[in-house]
């Protein structure tokens, strides 16, 4: 599976998610997410890899702020490891269809992918669960 197209890129939509979007933290992550609206709403086609049958209506993005993490090797070792563990929650189906932008407070360079993940999901969840009630 190609990834490249999950990938949030131009500077426009990443600052229509930061004025647009909710946001919602924990000790080591700040996420800004902006749920896109549902096919009805909108009128158009949902878009699905023709492959693997993903929805590519998904996109993300990971900051690391110099001021957090000093060293460029850490900075990228951290969007690695962040990225590592988006995608094995779009291989779980536990997105939703939308932006969101990823901004690392502190170094977790030391931490695994798998812990990773499961803070991410943890505060995906969190999200979802307030945006029901």
């Amino acid at each position: 599976m190609r990834f490249k197209r999950f990938k949030l890129r131009r500077r426009k939509d990443i600052q229509r998610v930061f004025t647009e979007g909710k946001s919602i933290s924990n000790e080591n992550f700040s996420i800004k997410i902006l749920v896109k609206k549902t096919e009805n709403e909108k009128g158009a086609k949902k878009n699905t890899d023709e492959k693997n049958e993903f929805k590519i209506d998904f996109r993300f993005t990971v900051i690391v702020p110099k001021k957090a993490v000093k060293l460029a090797v850490r900075r990228n070792r951290i969007k690695r490891i962040v990225r590592e563990a988006v995608r094995s929650l779009i291989k779980e189906n536990k997105v939703f269809d939308g932006d969101m932008v990823i901004i690392v407070k502190k170094d977790i360079s030391f931490l695994k992918s798998y812990s990773v993940k499961a803070e991410i999901e943890k505060i995906l969840r969190k999200y979802m669960n307030n945006e029901i009630q």
